[in-house]
């Protein structure tokens, strides 16, 4: 067993011991969408997994590869008992797949998550603090370094980082389109379609944000109230390391709300988005923040929406956080 004591990651302050199995008490399971990343997704599981059977073993290694949409999340939920550590080496989908997965089962059968970031986005691994090189995030996640994770919940879905509507659902959504049909990825593709949606798609959604959960001393917010977007962080980024919520942390057993209301022209909006790239747009007067354990939303007509970079579809949404879900492993960075 090894023990290790709190430490600060990226993204995250971890304030809690966790005891976890080590690497020779479990076999060690990678979970790899080949075609994440244009496809790169195929090299870069190969080299995990050779890099893996070398330190480890063929006997305490297995690959299993993903062969359809939502496919993770049966492999993670089908795992065997002596699985000590789950590896998904994709994207955020490939991850938000795996935690749906792993939260299936009873919470004394999940092995810990680990991830290696083959994505476009890469959001969790990026909280995690995790290597973007696939022989150094190997190297960490061999070290067993582990933290215990709140997961986010909504409509009885999972979601390991990111929920959000409007502006930014449109955005990252757009983004996953052009990426299919262009085969780029990166911040730059981001940033295209952040201005497009800007510029030419500018929405403003009615909702209604009934806080069940609030931390101490923050105000209800039960009215209805014009928005660009609302995001619902487990951890502070979303959209490809923009940090919407700075102060978020995995561990606290508390969502981060971030709403952007009216009047912005298409000019001061992007501004504002720019700024959150490095977490410094929070002190304007149209960015509004709340933290919860449980909330409900409600929007008079269906927004855009996504959860990990995925499509959500609804206007109804119970959300709430699932405090020390996971135990998962992070970086040095």
């Amino acid at each position: 067993m090894r023990e290790i004591a709190g430490r600060r990651c990226v993204g995250c302050l971890v304030r809690r011991q966790v005891v976890v199995p080590s690497i020779e008490e479990g076999r060690i399971v990678l979970i790899a969408n080949p075609v994440s990343k244009s496809g790169r997704g195929a090299v870069a599981a190969s080299e995990a997994a050779r890099l893996l059977r070398e330190r480890v073993g063929d006997g305490r290694f297995e690959m299993l590869t993903t062969a359809w949409a939502g496919h993770g999340e049966s492999l993670a939920r089908e795992l065997g008992p002596d699985v000590g550590c789950v590896i998904a080496l994709g994207g955020d989908g490939l991850v938000n797949e795996v935690v749906n997965g792993l939260m299936a089962r009873a919470p004394q059968d999940r092995p810990v998550l680990a991830v290696i970031p083959v994505g476009s986005g890469n959001d969790y691994a990026e909280t995690l603090g995790m290597a973007y090189s696939v022989p150094t995030a190997v190297t960490e996640i061999l070290r067993f370094q582990t933290v215990r994770a709140d997961v986010g919940r909504v409509n009885g879905r999972y979601f390991a980082e990111t929920l959000s509507f409007g502006l930014d659902a449109a955005i990252a959504l757009d983004t996953m389109d052009r990426r299919q049909k262009s085969g780029r990825a990166g911040t730059m593709l981001y940033l295209e379609s952040a201005v497009d949606q800007l510029f030419h798609h500018l929405q403003v959604f009615s909702f209604k944000m009934d806080v069940l959960g609030a931390e101490p001393g923050c105000a209800p917010h039960p009215e209805w109230d014009d928005a660009y977007l609302v995001a619902v962080q487990v951890g502070p980024t979303y959209g490809g390391h923009f940090r919407i919520t700075p102060k978020a942390r995995l561990d606290d057993g508390l969502l981060d709300i971030c709403w952007a209301t009216p009047e912005l022209s298409s000019m001061r909006a992007l501004a504002l988005l720019l700024r959150a790239r490095g977490g410094k747009h929070t002190g304007s007067d149209h960015i509004h923040f709340r933290r919860a354990s449980s909330l409900v939303l409600d929007f008079e007509e269906e927004p855009p929406a996504q959860m990990d970079g995925e499509p959500v579809h609804g206007t109804h949404f119970l959300i709430d956080c699932v405090p020390d879900a996971l135990t998962v492993v992070v970086g040095q960075r």
